[in-house]
């Protein structure tokens, strides 16, 4: 009988081999003039040259947070150039996976701070009933949720499915829905390059979906402000989800959903590559 990673070992499994594949890549970047220069182009560094890289490995740090306090850095690879140029790599070892787990609070405080905006407040409110958590929860879904399974996942996640946002309040339900058209370039920005990091220099200016171990032959590598830019010119993509009443939101680059009283973002390389 062959024994399967459990959720918990299964993510330690991830989160070592995602290390040893930074350290890995960084190696490479090191002798690889090909490479170095592929990455200058992604990057749009002119009129300097590659000197050194470093990945944070199993020694991964924190750094500053724009919210206070520490954040994880969205580069786990830092490349440096002669004109004193630092290009932050947000390196991809699989073809989809989480992008960024943020609490709802933690976003609305997040975008707001780092992009010096203000989310409207029925926007606000949209986002804190769908991904949670609701204090009331079983008070709204008794009125407003009427598929009894679909009920349930709510009651456990605390969490309004699309259907029943659209029944309780179908204004906040569009508005959610029309922010997220109307801000995908930031929150592309948000999710892929700037997180919560105070610092310019801790941003990811470039995805690399480059795995070393051999689990994939992928070697594709993106500017994130491009796919920003094209993010924002396929907005009309971005949907509720249908499944169990609607517990994502698609969205150029992968989705968001529910996850543990989170918003989680995913990565799909099939869509960034449509992009």
């Amino acid at each position: 009988m062959v024994s399967g990673r459990n959720r918990s070992s299964g993510w330690k499994h991830a989160k070592l081999s995602g290390h040893k594949n930074e350290d890995l890549v960084c190696d490479l970047l090191k002798t690889d003039k090909a490479a170095q220069n592929r990455l200058k182009k992604i990057a749009k560094i002119e009129d300097a040259d590659f000197v050194d890289c470093d990945s944070g490995g199993l020694h991964e740090k924190h750094i500053l947070s724009a919210l206070g306090g520490k954040t994880a850095n969205k580069a786990d690879i830092t490349a440096k150039f002669t004109n004193g140029k630092k290009i932050g790599i947000s390196l991809k070892k699989s073809l989809r996976g989480q992008a960024y787990l943020i609490k709802p609070e933690t976003f609305i405080k997040g975008i707001e701070t780092q992009y010096n905006t203000t989310i409207p407040e029925n926007v606000k409110k949209a986002i804190l009933l769908f991904w949670g958590p609701v204090p009331n929860i079983a008070d709204i879904t008794s009125k407003y949720s009427v598929n009894p399974k679909n009920t349930a996942l709510e009651l456990h996640k605390k969490s309004l499915t699309a259907d029943t946002l659209k029944r309780y309040d179908e204004s906040l339900y569009n508005a959610l829905i029309a922010w997220f058209k109307e801000n995908i370039y930031t929150i592309t920005d948000f999710c892929l390059s700037k997180g919560l990091a105070l610092c310019p220099d801790d941003s990811a200016t470039v995805i690399w979906y480059k795995n070393m171990l051999g689990e994939n032959d992928i070697d594709d590598m993106y500017n994130i402000s491009d796919l920003c830019e094209k993010a924002e010119a396929r907005k009309d993509m971005i949907t509720y989800s249908t499944r169990n009443g609607g517990t994502t939101i698609t969205l150029p680059f992968g989705f968001v959903e529910w996850h543990q009283g989170c918003m989680q973002f995913h990565h799909k390389h099939e869509s960034i590559a449509k992009l």
